[in-house]
């Protein structure tokens, strides 16, 4: 397992920000345990910085921390994902339509500039600065609704979605039409429009990882605890 740190303000953001890179595209697969002496020499850094990446990693879920046992990737059942998936249809379509009322010309020119970067990734085909791109948008999309709370919990579930980057790497051209029907509702300062084609995008992306966690349960051939746990109301 080769793990990069990407390039932020500390060690400990570096370290983070690998670390969570390599749990979402299972490179640090669930239920794996590992340890911070492993981590670290992986990473080519000292205890301190990974020890505090793996707390904050704990406090998203990411990982399970026990003090006398050590640390566990966190599984991603198919009821975890769905309830996440399910709070991003509550949150985000409502965080959208804030936007469409709160936001300025030059949040709507900033939206333009950072949906412009992830087209250009597109086409030149730089895949893997898609996931850190489209987070970007999102992000700077939900930050001209001026509610930092909601941002806040909307970050929290941001933190937890599985699969993320190989969703968006695998079906870059259908986020891409997405993100544009979302920007151009916003321009037009249609909430509901913009809402409805989020919630199209989150649709896309839920079904996805869906397909996604159902063919690692017939790999590792386990019972997806969804099947035991019984259907969520939709």
């Amino acid at each position: 397992m080769a793990l990069e740190p990407m390039v932020v303000r500390t060690k400990s953001e570096a370290a983070y920000a690998a670390l969570r890179e390599a749990i979402l595209d299972q490179r640090l697969a669930p239920g794996q345990r590992v340890t911070l002496t492993s981590l670290a020499s992986e990473l080519g850094m000292s205890l301190t910085p990974v020890r505090e990446a793996l707390r904050l990693l704990a406090t998203q879920g990411l990982v399970r921390q026990d003090a006398n046992r050590g640390t566990w990737i966190t599984e991603y059942s198919p009821a975890r994902a769905e309830e996440v998936y399910q709070l991003r249809l509550l949150l985000e379509p409502y965080a959208m339509q804030l936007v469409a009322v709160e936001s300025t010309d030059q949040d709507l020119a900033d939206i333009d500039a950072a949906l412009a970067d992830f087209d250009r990734a597109c086409a030149e085909e730089r895949y893997s600065e898609l996931p850190e791109l489209n987070a970007a948008l999102h992000r700077r999309i939900y930050s001209a609704a001026r509610a930092g709370v909601l941002l806040g919990f909307i970050d929290r579930l941001w933190q937890s979605i599985p699969y993320q980057s190989m969703n968006v790497i695998s079906h870059h051209d259908r986020s891409a039409e997405d993100h544009h029907q979302i920007v151009a509702a916003l321009h037009r300062r249609d909430g509901a429009g913009a809402a409805r084609a989020l919630r199209n995008h989150i649709e896309h992306a839920h079904a996805e990882t869906s397909h996604r966690m159902e063919r690692s349960s017939e790999n590792t051939g386990s019972t997806p605890p969804a099947a035991r746990a019984g259907n969520r109301p939709k």
